[in-house]
Formats: structure tokens, sequence, C-alpha cells
């Protein structure tokens, strides 16, 4: 894994296209990566965190989905 990210946050779109496949080929559908990162309790934001409901994109901690899929692809 030569590629380094630069990014703090990204839309889960943007993780699938080019975070994860850094890590896993092919990568997880974006319903099981989303649970995998609700379980592991990763970080979220919204543009607006005022809205209960549709307050447009929800951005994720790159650094801690890094952390995660390092967590789940390395063998102990």
């Amino acid at each position: 894994m030569t590629d380094k990210i630069n990014a703090r946050l990204a839309t889960l779109d943007k993780l699938l296209s080019d975070v994860v496949p850094l890590f896993l080929d092919p990568p997880p559908a974006r319903d099981t990566l989303r649970s995998w990162m609700d379980s592991a309790k990763i970080p979220r934001f919204k543009m607006n965190p005022s809205a209960k409901r549709g307050g447009g994109l929800v951005w994720y901690s790159v650094p801690h989905v890094e952390r995660l899929l390092r967590d789940r692809t390395l063998a102990v």
C-alpha cells in the first residue's frame, strides 16, 4: 500500500472509489461498508448538523476508516 491518502473527511461514495480499493479487492457493497463503519463507531459529520433527516452529505473520518480496514485485512 504505497498510496497515501491526504484527505481528512470523505463521503461514502468517495471512500468506495478511492480508499477502500487500496485495502480490499473487490470492495464491499455500500451497505456492508456502512455497517462496518457504524459498528466500529467511525466518526461522521453532516454538512448541516441540525438537520435530523435530509441534511445533505455525510462525511466520514478517513484516518479512522483506514485504521478499520487495516485491522480487518491484516493477519494477526
